[in-house]
């Protein structure tokens, strides 16, 4: 259990990426200078008013906000860097480097490990709940699923740490990128290219929202495409005796399997295939992979030479507009804190998001749950700074911010991913 706290003189000279807001600066003169009078500084017109009701101080200045994290999981390989990705973000506003909220403002942050467990995600929702103005991070499928109804009752969005297409027909869970089933029709339709009457597909998927949704969306485009799917072998979240599901998948003969698996189930089923001699064309979700798999001592490089990944997702070195600024925050406020993975760029960006409709809540008038909310559904043609690849829309529900992914082979290192199908929307997907 970690908490975070605000730090760093707010107001400090540095990089910039938006100016002040004229009218959030007015606003802020007004509300500093006023008594507050219940949830809302009042100087007698109703237009300077900004109205609050939990996560707000306007006196201080500061936003409070709640982070849900896998640290101690099946899902923690994954947790760790999405967590250091807000603290990275925190820290920068909190010294006033970036210009994400108005000039002043900072934030604290108050964290809660669940170990990817359900019932301890619901029980630290609660804890935190009557203190925060919303949930930067909510990590994992199954942990999220569960808070969903109490969280659209209470107003409180959550940005959840999943792309599970379940999760984007409810109002208070905006996604960031494709649905994985989006991830599992590109990688039918491109193993249907690329392998055509001799493909054999199956699928590894785990025993879980996440697992079925990339399971669903694999079923879909095999009949789109007319093809069936050899063998679909579940595994527990993080099961690393895994012989038997790879043993399966072989002896139905497949020449393409997917994984809608966690990258601790991954390293095993890649290494028991080799050791099998075994070497299928291996097609993951998103969070089937981790760059710390290209460090030999985590998993032999020629485990992995017929990986290929699928994801909507920016790469870490990516040739985004955003990408220089962030190498340039993750060198100043988290090298220390974890080594390079695309998993920090994906947190700091929808990061940066949430402080948007922040932003824009205060301009509004009404940094309430419910106008943070309305604020939120304003959002369109936002990347993020440039650290989206795909500028995602937030103002139509239900939410598909993005259908695009791209198909990678890995090179030698995170920065040396080849792409060899380009982002597209895959010719079977149909929508929601």
């Amino acid at each position: 259990m970690t908490m975070m706290r605000s730090s760093g003189a707010p107001g400090q000279p540095g990089r910039r990426r938006r100016g002040l807001r004229g009218p959030v600066a007015g606003m802020l003169a007004v509300a500093l200078g006023l008594a507050a009078c219940g949830d809302a500084v009042d100087d007698g017109d109703d237009d300077a008013d900004i109205a609050t009701d939990v996560g707000v101080d306007l006196d201080e200045q500061v936003l409070t906000l709640g982070a849900l994290n896998d640290e101690s999981g099946p899902a923690a390989q994954i947790g760790e860097p999405f967590a250091v990705g807000k603290r990275m973000l925190v820290e920068q506003v909190n010294a006033g480097e970036i210009d994400a909220l108005p000039e002043g403002w900072t934030i604290d942050l108050v964290e809660r490990d669940h170990g990817y467990n359900p019932q301890e995600s619901v029980q630290a929702f609660q804890e935190i709940v009557d203190d925060i103005l919303y949930i930067a991070t909510s990590f994992g499928t199954p942990p999220t699923m569960p808070l969903v109804e109490d969280a659209t009752a209470q107003e409180v969005t959550i940005f959840p740490a999943s792309l599970e297409s379940g999760l984007a027909e409810n109002e208070y869970t905006p996604p960031i990128g494709s649905p994985y089933m989006v991830e599992s029709h590109q990688a039918v339709d491109w193993a249907v290219e690329e392998e055509g009457d001799d493909l054999s597909f199956a699928v590894i998927y785990q025993g879980d929202d996440y697992g079925q949704d990339g399971l669903q969306g694999a079923r879909d485009a095999a009949e789109h495409h007319g093809i069936d799917i050899v063998a679909e072998v579940e595994v527990a979240p993080g099961e690393t005796d895994v012989t038997g599901p790879v043993t399966q998948v072989a002896e139905a003969g497949a020449t393409h399997v997917l994984l809608t698996t966690l990258p601790s189930a991954t390293g095993p089923i890649l290494g028991t295939a080799a050791q099998l001699d075994y070497f299928p064309v291996w097609l993951g979700n998103t969070p089937a992979w981790i760059d710390q798999f290209f460090n030999e001592d985590v998993l032999p490089a020629a485990t992995y030479q017929n990986f290929r990944w699928v994801t909507g997702l920016t790469l870490w070195g990516d040739d985004v507009a955003g990408m220089d600024d962030f190498l340039a925050a993750y060198d100043d406020y988290g090298s220390d804190m974890h080594p390079p993975d695309f998993y920090l760029v994906a947190s700091y960006a929808q990061g940066l998001l949430g402080l948007e409709a922040f932003s824009r809540a205060l301009d509004d008038g009404d940094a309430t749950r419910a106008g943070y909310h309305e604020a939120l559904r304003t959002i369109e043609g936002y990347d993020a700074d440039g650290l989206f690849p795909e500028a995602i829309d937030l103002d139509e529900f239900p939410y598909v911010t993005t259908t695009d992914t791209r198909v990678l082979a890995p090179g030698e290192t995170l920065e040396d991913w080849e792409t060899v199908r380009d982002f597209s929307t895959p010719e079977s997907w149909e929508g929601l």
